[in-house]
């Protein structure tokens, strides 16, 4: 059975783009998702782990489906125009995209799932001149993930809607209450082994479950 997180990341992508090249391919779910929708669409899956790589290759070699074990987006060209980089933290996208910042001239939309600072990566890809089209918040075997899609194009967002995401912010579905109701729970229990109640960490905290609190409400 294919994951919901790779479902979701499928439902995201405009499949009126030229191709879709997707980094960190892994078994290549994502990939066969997109070929079942739609036959013609130009799709390439990039795996830079040796294992993984034969699963790919192996799992799409009847699916007219170009693969390549490589590192990020050293072979993107102009048959492509989405980028998805899914099941990585912040900094390896941020890696992965400034070696080629040159790259994004091709890209009108670059799908990410990142399991860490996913603020951080709302900034970097708004600084980039790309704006959030889309955003899915799900919770699947414990985890919350938040899928995001960016457009090309400029938009101006306030601190709140990077940190929350402005389109989550403007849902506030029962999933992202969920996580950030939990994610109070969590910092009582920082806070309660904390001894010095004037400190940076205790103060900011405190700021944390505020803004938390204003969001779930």
């Amino acid at each position: 059975m294919i994951a919901k997180r790779i479902e979701e990341i499928a439902n995201i992508i405009d499949l009126n783009n030229k191709g879709v090249f997707d980094i960190g391919s892994d078994h290549g779910y994502l990939l066969i998702l997109l070929r079942n929708k739609n036959t013609s669409i130009k799709l390439k899956g990039v795996e830079n782990k040796v294992g993984p790589f034969k699963h790919l290759k192996d799992n799409v070699s009847s699916l007219n489906i170009d693969v390549s074990l490589s590192d990020g987006i050293d072979d993107l060209n102009d048959e492509y125009s989405c980028i998805v980089l899914a099941g990585m933290g912040y900094k390896n996208i941020v890696e992965i995209i400034s070696r080629h910042l040159d790259k994004l001239k091709y890209i009108d939309q670059i799908v990410i799932d990142s399991h860490t600072n996913i603020d951080l990566c709302r900034e970097f890809f708004i600084n980039l001149n790309f704006y959030i089209d889309d955003e899915i918040i799900l919770k699947e075997n414990g985890i919350y993930y938040e899928i995001i899609s960016f457009k090309k194009g400029n938009k101006k967002y306030s601190e709140k809607e990077i940190h929350y995401g402005p389109i989550l912010l403007k849902e506030k579905n029962i999933v992202f209450k969920e996580k950030y109701f939990e994610r109070n729970k969590k910092i009582d229990e920082i806070m309660s082994k904390i001894g010095d109640k004037n400190s940076n960490k205790y103060i900011s905290l405190i700021e944390e479950k505020r803004m938390n609190d204003e969001v779930i409400s």
